[in-house]
């Protein structure tokens, strides 16, 4: 459901009352699957306010991402730290003013910082590149290690990217096998790509190459800041196979066709292996993943036509498809 910007800053403002912040000043900040905004308080504090899509997340879902965030913060990994309200809770609920729709919204402070995918924009060199990729591979290992380890309350409620969450007949993502912008034939052999990589999927193996991963690890959702890189936006993770992250952070339709992508790709496995040892599995499996990404995005952005992701559909489809035959999937 789309909801227009005029509606979406009155939740912010409704919003922010329920946290014990004196607000000086709200303005838009992003948006894509959650819409951002940045908060300062009086005493010239940051913070970022997020208000998320309705419908995709229950409160249980939510909370439970705060959970594994904690986990991750409180074990030495630099993540969004989440506020709780005046009444003690993780998230506010906002009702749209002359409706009975509920919009979720949760409070973190403020991480300094450009987007990477911006300062890769402005400075498209080998030099950065390299060393930006090696040391997002280095979070990423650093984060798949923790998370072996965590421990999810039986209250804890995340989604799985996992067979069924990719490739089943209910993915997470949508039956992107039934895009409207594709041919008959391309949905066809969509089809067919789609059942070849379930049956990889289901003998995948998991054990501690499987547990909760970001599973959205694109360039707007890593931040850069004085030469450190910080992962912010959590809303997509849930448990699933670990290559998943390292592809998602790899899927850049600019970078694939560059000659840099060779020095990302091995910039970030290197940093992955520095890091995490017997991880030859994982490092095996990113080209499958980057398959998986490109068809995930096919219906993610039709369904996403107000933020304009469709016009991109047409190329990834095209790419999708030469991929798997490239790999003998099609």
């Amino acid at each position: 459901m789309s909801i227009n910007q005029e509606t979406l800053f009155q939740v912010a403002q409704d919003a922010i009352k329920l946290w014990d912040i004196d607000c000086k000043n709200l303005s838009f900040y992003f948006q894509s699957e959650n819409t951002v905004y940045r908060v300062e308080d009086s005493n010239q504090n940051l913070f970022a306010l997020r208000i998320h899509r309705p419908g995709y997340h229950n409160l249980d879902s939510l909370k439970s991402e705060h959970l594994w965030t904690s986990f991750l913060k409180d074990n030495g990994l630099h993540v969004p730290e989440a506020l709780n309200t005046i009444k003690n809770e993780a998230y506010a609920e906002v009702r749209i003013d002359g409706t009975e729709q509920i919009l979720h919204v949760g409070l973190v402070k403020w991480i300094p910082g450009v987007r990477l995918a911006d300062k890769i924009k402005g400075d498209y060199g080998e030099e950065l590149i390299s060393r930006s990729y090696r040391q997002l591979g280095e979070i990423i290992a650093q984060m798949h290690n923790l998370s072996v380890n965590f421990r999810a309350p039986t209250s804890f409620s995340r989604h799985a990217w996992d067979e069924e969450g990719l490739m089943g007949e209910k993915p997470f993502w949508g039956r992107f096998w039934e895009i409207k912008k594709a041919s008959s034939s391309q949905r066809n052999d969509l089809l067919t790509v789609r059942n070849n990589i379930y049956k990889i999927l289901k003998l995948l193996p998991k054990e501690n190459k499987f547990s909760m991963i970001h599973a959205d690890l694109h360039l707007e959702n890593i931040l850069s800041f004085d030469n450190s890189l910080t992962v912010i936006d959590f809303d997509d993770s849930g448990f699933g196979w670990h290559s998943c992250d390292l592809a998602h952070a790899l899927w850049n339709p600019e970078l694939r066709s560059s000659p840099l992508y060779k020095k990302a790709y091995e910039s970030i496995v290197a940093g992955y292996v520095e890091t995490r040892e017997d991880s030859d599995s994982v490092i095996e499996k990113i080209e499958l993943f980057l398959l998986i990404r490109s068809l995930m995005i096919l219906r993610w952005a039709e369904d996403r036509k107000e933020l304009g992701y469709d016009a991109m559909i047409p190329s990834v489809l095209e790419s999708a498809l030469e991929t798997a035959k490239e790999i003998n999937l099609l």
